[in-house]
């Protein structure tokens, strides 16, 4: 890869992939517990749950790393997943656990069965900062937590 990316992803494509993962999010399950990774739904946009959960994925654009002379690229798509609560629990790991969990799937799956669309391919998934305070708590006693995650992929040309 190269060291210095090419040019911005256009916020289309980063829409795109930025949609496709928070579907396949969704559909993520504990293999053991068949249960979900995250114990609610993850939205393009913050929505409160009737349990005080909510879990919201963001990104700020992505990078075109490297072109080949056919017009194919791979792209790099920093992403957040941001987690908001108003609950007490016993510690701050029972809030971050949720994060923690992705991360390690994450870590252990890779990008297996992502589909970000045709002509798109998968290549990493990692994390790059796990759960972090975004700012303590706010004036109506929420909490939020987020971590930071990479998604890289070859697009093949048209």
């Amino acid at each position: 890869m190269a060291d210095e990316p090419v040019r911005a992803l256009d916020a289309t494509d980063v829409t795109q992939v930025i949609t496709a993962l928070q579907e396949w999010i969704n559909g993520l399950r504990d293999p053991e517990t068949e249960q979900p990774i995250l114990p609610g739904h993850l939205w393009l946009e913050y929505v409160e749950e009737s349990n005080g959960l909510g879990f919201c994925i963001k990104s700020d654009g992505g990078v075109v790393l490297e072109e080949d002379i056919l017009g194919g690229f791979s792209a790099e798509v920093p992403f957040m997943i941001f987690h908001t609560t108003n609950a007490v629990p016993d510690g701050v790991g029972a809030i971050t656990q949720p994060l923690s969990d992705i991360s390690a799937w994450f870590r252990k799956n890779g990008p297996t069965g992502l589909n970000i669309g045709a002509r798109r391919s998968p290549d990493t998934l990692t994390t790059l900062k796990g759960p972090t305070d975004q700012s303590g708590k706010d004036e109506d006693g929420n909490t939020t937590f987020f971590s930071v995650f990479s998604l890289t992929y070859y697009e093949e040309a048209q």
